[in-house]
């Protein structure tokens, strides 16, 4: 990334190179958490991991701002590890590699993970440089964010001094955030019968790929399809052939919207070009549908090895109808802030489990800025696949963040954005789980905010990050840390 060395926000870029070089996905940010141990270590900054594996760096006043009051860096060590289906990379061997693509930056057709890493970046930053004013500083890097608020939830009540929290993990520059969504999971284990399949049948796989997905929080507005309702849709539209599923499976991580699903199919041959023909209108039909958000997708069926058993034909009608009549999606709209979705679903996971038990294990991730709404939802969907003797568990329900409208982080904020860019910044809720809200639990003295440079895409291989908004947001992390009394 020479290019990005001679910008202002260079320091940020050089970290963020050799964040990018360390695999560091969910669960599995050991390289990443030891490279900064070593670094801290060489750089005599004070270092502590906790329990949970969160990351506490202590740096000292610069000369005259001891008395300012004490701030709190925030960010998270993990990224979120999606790849297109016909990318080769192992996440947990291999370096990202960025691509500098005109104003933007992106990866090569996987995640970036400039969520979090370019906040990550800018904390370590400030920590190498001594010219950088500031007064008592932490740095707290949470561990495991992305698949649940791990290192947040574990983090101790008096782990830390500071009284100020500036958390790193928004994506608009220009936008300061003063509150977020709080989230709940629903988790629900849909068991199936089967039965041999018939030998004298065939089997096929259909397939829908090459979906947009994204970030279930901040892009579930933007109308892009879900492969696991869509195939659901697909199948349930093919009733009028006789067939039975053999396995259904889609989407990876709870918080991203799914990408691909596929499921293989076993019936008599003689109906094979009928369901290809009716797969086909289907995949016009769609693309249709989704010609303002989707632009590069695929619904393909394919012969493949038959399967030894397929469901019975109730455990076939009872997964087709929880799917597909699963609602998901936006719900409700914030009216204090415009464009701003205040309460939603996505249908993120869906994988076949057999053994002693045989489901299909599913995954479903609510959020909201109003808790009463969030669990009417949650509710809403279980009680809906209890209708097909689901058996459903709400789990790792985390707050909202509410918004402070006398908060002097952000006034502070406020009037260096104003005069950095000769303009005012918006304040913002965004609908997606910051760890903001699980702190003011723990911390409720803490005064809160969250900024970012502008990402698009997180939680997907078209994630890419504005190389001129990172500039922005540098120079008003600096000025901000300056001016805090």
């Amino acid at each position: 990334m020479q290019q990005l060395q001679s910008l202002q926000a260079a320091p940020v870029w050089s970290f963020f190179e050799k964040i990018c070089a360390i695999p560091h996905p969910s669960k599995h940010e050991e390289q990443l958490t030891l490279w900064i141990i070593n670094w801290a270590a060489k750089k005599n900054i004070a270092c502590v991991k906790d329990k949970i594996g969160n990351l506490i760096l202590t740096k000292s006043a610069s000369t005259g701002f001891e008395s300012k009051t004490p701030v709190i860096l925030q960010c998270h060590l993990d990224m979120v590890p999606q790849k297109n289906n016909d990318k080769v990379h192992d996440f947990l061997t291999d370096p990202i590699t960025p691509i500098i693509d005109g104003e933007w930056l992106r990866a090569d057709h996987t995640t970036l993970g400039a969520d979090n890493g370019i906040g990550m970046a800018s904390c370590l930053a400030i920590l190498d440089d001594d010219s950088i004013e500031h007064g008592p500083l932490e740095v707290l890097i949470t561990t495991d964010e992305e698949t649940g608020m791990i290192g947040a939830f574990g983090l101790e009540a008096n782990a830390l001094q500071g009284k100020i929290l500036i958390n790193t993990d928004s994506e608009q520059e220009g936008e300061l955030y003063v509150g977020c969504a709080g989230g709940v999971n629903v988790n629900v284990l849909l068991p199936f019968e089967k039965m041999e399949s018939d030998i004298s049948e065939n089997a096929y796989e259909i397939t829908i790929s090459g979906l947009k997905g994204g970030h279930s929080g901040v892009d579930i507005n933007l109308g892009r399809a879900n492969a696991v309702k869509e195939l659901a849709s697909v199948l349930t539209n093919l009733e009028g052939t006789p067939f039975l599923i053999s396995s259904l499976s889609g989407g990876s991580l709870r918080n991203a919207i799914p990408r691909e699903a596929k499921a293989v199919i076993v019936c008599d041959e003689q109906y094979y070009n009928s369901i290809k023909t009716v797969i086909n209108t289907l995949e016009v039909s769609l693309k249709d549908k989704y010609r303002a958000s989707e632009n590069n997708f695929t619904v393909s069926i394919t012969p493949c090895s038959l399967p030894g058993s397929v469901l019975t034909h109730t455990s076939h009608n009872n997964l087709l109808s929880s799917l597909d009549s699963c609602v998901n999606g936006v719900f409700a709209m914030d009216d204090n802030f415009p464009n701003v979705v205040e309460t939603s679903s996505n249908l993120g996971v869906i994988t076949q489990q057999t053994g002693a038990v045989n489901h299909f294990a599913i995954q479903v991730l609510v959020r909201s800025q109003v808790d009463a709404d969030k669990h009417a939802r949650a509710d809403l969907i279980a009680a809906h696949f209890k209708q097909f003797n689901g058996r459903v568990a709400k789990e790792g329900n985390y707050p909202g963040w509410t918004p402070n409208t006398d908060s002097a982080i952000y006034q502070i904020m406020e009037i260096q954005y104003e005069t950095l860019f000769a303009k005012k910044p918006k304040a913002m809720v965004i609908h997606a789980g910051l760890e903001c809200g699980l702190f003011s639990d723990k911390y409720p003295h803490w005064d809160m905010i969250s900024f970012g440079p502008t990402i698009k895409f997180p939680h997907s291989p078209d994630e890419k990050v504005h190389i001129a908004s990172v500039d922005n947001y540098w120079a008003l992390l600096k000025a901000t840390l300056k001016a805090v009394e």
